[in-house]
């Protein structure tokens, strides 16, 4: 035993012990966002779900004692629907964590556990609602039923009032044996599998699952405490409340040489957060420099428990251990000795320690006296001898409740020895300990589970997987091997120059304008998307948008850009072999304006019903690429040109950088343009080879021309002017300087293509 001096000399140091700091902490920030912008959108393997329904209904009639009340419950039954259970689990987390793997992302495996913690406390609060609407049934059923025994609807009626005083009683139990399952996986499953694919800070503890307070409503609950820790103050006065608990025990350790001197790191919980009360808000606000020591339960074994060290002192010196051995476990007794008594002797001092004895001892007594007293009463009872008096009339009215119980224990606070004291603090700080862990653990999680939404409804699943930002953790069986996600694609706009003129002309002539528009133009082109790979995604009157997608994995498709100057060429053409016909009839000829814009991401995606609608950036740039100036149409209508587009920029180099939109001014008739993003896209698809274009002798054009395959086998020329934007007065169009900037038209006349044929090899 410590001597006199020694008690009352400088602390140890804990150094030696090899304490552990419980700093656990994980995000979700890397993950892509749902299709609300604000949650991560999942969805958990149906079979997972169904088998989680299944096993919480079953619990709660075990844990709520009313398995005579369910003729079908059966206790083979839960116990096999817990081992199918727990091999679903561990199939869905093996598949988030492959898929985490495979992205080189941890995050994933952490939204896969994350995700099934969420579906665990959403069940355990449904299934205990449907119990209880199960039994309330019994009961109108038992009255109504022919052999109604009025003493035996009493008995029904009374178990239904302590099923819902033992609400958090029921829950507390179902909720620990079924986040066990959770626990077992990760400890014994998948543990080996996560440490060899991710660094081991980076892998859970076990402990974060097995977390009480993650299925409670109150966590500041007397019952709850004394059911899952240790009984303490709730009211600010109160000396054992957990702040006061928790600055004593950070006061205490800064007297050590564990202090580093750091100030105090608080983390306060936000004002606006919901679901939380203001009496738990003092229990999740400020971290210490000590709380990665607190929250490690083993700690308090390490600086503390002398009673382990000095009997497994004792075994190994029965059985004879080197004396280096024996030396060691001494030195860690003597460690643990001083470190206890200097914290007995500072709670003694206090209030709390006796606080702390009566906790202990109502553990064992009251399920007896509560209900009708509620756990303050009897701590004070034990405690204040000034409260007896009403309490004991209180229990006396009850002549079945005697207060003989009471007053043993009384009894035995008075007389507790030092050694048993201390015993009772060791216990008390590591059931502390505990609940701060788990305090700090449930906050943590709290914030996670809120960032994610689970998607069950059809509409909402294929919203989100459309939008590639649905993360799926499905059992093998589930995966289906559909469509490969997307991975970039290609927006055409073709527009229909002055259809308000044609439409006019042939309404004053009695003739049809839809239906010309129709035969001309939009049926021969959707009969040609197939071969370029193309879908129409909508009308806008007298325009149509397209698109071509790129799938990951399949880099032989990986030809949006040059299919889709391919088709824009042949829509062109198309359409001048229907103008012939036309003219030979007096009918409007059509002419085009053709935008291909590229955009090296996948779309999103909205849904109006079944209907798809899609969502890209490329939109708005394709229709500026297919747009024509009506002043420009205008003066250079008559000219017969080789090249159908041209761009301009008619204001200040400032205003044009200021914005992202493309503000240059077009001439684009029967022209097809390509944005600078799907030519430089283009020229990674195909082999371009450059070619020189003389104009008028003097002049020349940068042509660039390659072959591409179409999906039917085929292939098919393109050729691609390259020009310079000039810069114009924009009143006057007159040309003022030659800019930086450049454009390209995926050329259609065939002059072009002869010119090409004669100079390639």
């Amino acid at each position: 035993m410590l001597s006199f001096v020694q008690r009352f000399s400088k602390l140890p140091s804990l150094k030696p012990l090899s304490l552990k700091r419980n700093l656990i902490d994980f995000s979700l920030d890397r993950l892509v966002r749902g299709v609300d912008n604000i949650h991560i959108d999942v969805h958990i393997s149906p079979q997972v779900q169904n088998a989680v329904k299944r096993v919480v209904s079953l619990l709660m009639i075990k844990h709520s004692e009313t398995e005579n009340y369910f003729k079908d419950y059966k206790r083979e039954n839960l116990k096999n629907e817990i081992n199918a259970l727990r091999n679903l689990c561990n199939d869905v987390l093996l598949d988030g964590l492959n898929r985490a793997k495979s992205a080189s992302e941890v995050q994933i495996d952490y939204l896969g556990q994350a995700s099934l913690v969420k579906l665990f406390l959403q069940e355990i609060m449904n299934q205990y609602e449907i119990f209880l609407t199960n039994f309330k049934g019994l009961i109108r059923s038992y009255e109504l039923s022919l052999d109604h025994d009025s003493y035996e609807s009493f008995k029904i009626k009374e178990k239904l009032n302590d099923l819902k005083y033992n609400q958090k009683r029921t829950i507390l139990h179902a909720g620990d044996e079924l986040f066990r399952i959770l626990a077992d996986i990760s400890s014994k499953n998948l543990r080996t599998l996560r440490e060899s694919n991710f660094h081991s800070d980076h892998v859970l503890p076990d402990d974060i699952f097995l977390n009480p307070i993650l299925y409670t409503d109150n966590m500041v609950d007397d019952l709850f405490l004394i059911e899952a820790y240790v009984l303490i103050g709730q009211r600010s006065e109160d000396p054992d409340n957990y702040p006061n608990v928790k600055t004593m025990i950070y006061h205490l350790l800064e007297q050590t040489d564990l202090h580093d001197g750091n100030a105090d790191v608080v983390d306060p919980v936000d004002d606006d957060e919901p679901g939380v009360k203001s009496s738990e808000r003092r229990l999740l606000e400020g971290r210490n420099t000590f709380d990665g020591l607190l929250t490690e339960v083993e700690n308090i074994d390490l600086m503390f428990n002398f009673f382990d060290s000095e009997d497994k002192y004792e075994r190994l010196k029965r059985n004879k251990e080197p004396r280096a051995v024996l030396d060691g476990i001494k030195s860690q007794m003597n460690i643990q000795e001083s470190m206890l008594d200097h914290f007995y002797r500072r709670f003694d001092e206090s209030p709390v320690m006796k606080r702390i004895v009566a906790a202990y001892e109502i553990k064992g007594i009251y399920g007896k006296y509560c209900p009708p007293l509620r756990l303050h009463q009897l701590r004070e009872f034990l405690l204040d001898p000034s409260t007896r008096e009403p309490i004991a009339r209180q229990l006396k009215s009850r002549k079945e409740d005697s207060l003989d119980l009471l007053y043993k224990a009384i009894s035995e606070i008075r007389g507790c020895s030092t050694k048993k004291r201390k015993q009772h603090l060791l216990q008390f700080l590591k059931d502390f300990s505990r609940y701060h862990r788990d305090l700090r653990n449930y906050q943590l999680l709290r914030g996670i589970m809120d960032a994610i939404s689970l998607i069950k409804e059809d509409r909402k699943l294929m919203l989100s997987k459309e939008n590639r930002s649905l993360y799926e953790f499905l059992l093998p069986s589930e995966r289906v091997m559909g469509e490969k996600p997307i991975v970039n694609h290609v927006i055409m706009k073709a527009d229909i120059r002055g259809s308000v003129d044609i439409t006019y002309t042939m309404i004053e002539r009695g003739l049809n304008p839809a239906s010309y528009f129709s035969l001309n133009f939009f049926d021969p082109i959707s009969e040609i998307l197939f071969d370029y790979g193309g879908a129409k995604e909508f009308i806008e009157g007298d325009a149509i948008i397209m698109s071509i997608f790129e799938y990951e994995d399949t880099p032989q498709g990986w030809y949006s850009v040059a299919r889709a100057c391919g088709l824009a060429v042949r829509m062109l053409q198309i359409v001048q072999q229907y103008n012939v016909t036309s003219q030979k009839h007096k009918l409007p000829i059509l002419e085009l304006g053709i935008g291909i814009c590229f955009h090296q991401s996948p779309p999103s995606f909205l849904f109006d019903g079944d209907s798809r609608i899609i969502i890209s950036p490329a939109i708005n740039l394709a229709d500026r690429l297919s747009s024509c100036s009506k002043m420009l149409r205008k003066q250079l209508k008559d000219e017969n040109r080789l090249f159908n587009l041209f761009v301009f920029q008619d204001i200040p180099d400032e205003e044009f950088r200021a914005t992202a939109d493309d503000l240059s001014l077009r001439y684009n008739v029967n022209g097809i343009e390509l944005s600078q993003e799907g030519f430089a896209k283009l020229s990674r698809e195909i082999s371009l080879k450059s070619v020189a274009y003389p104009m008028n002798g003097k002049e020349k054009v940068t042509l660039y021309t390659g072959t591409v395959p179409t999906m039917s086998g085929g292939s098919q020329r393109l050729v691609i002017r390259e020009a310079e934007v000039l810069r114009v007065n924009p009143k006057t169009i007159d040309v003022i300087e030659i800019t930086s900037r450049k454009y390209y038209e995926v050329c259609a006349q065939p002059e072009i293509y002869e010119f090409i044929k004669d100079h390639i090899s």
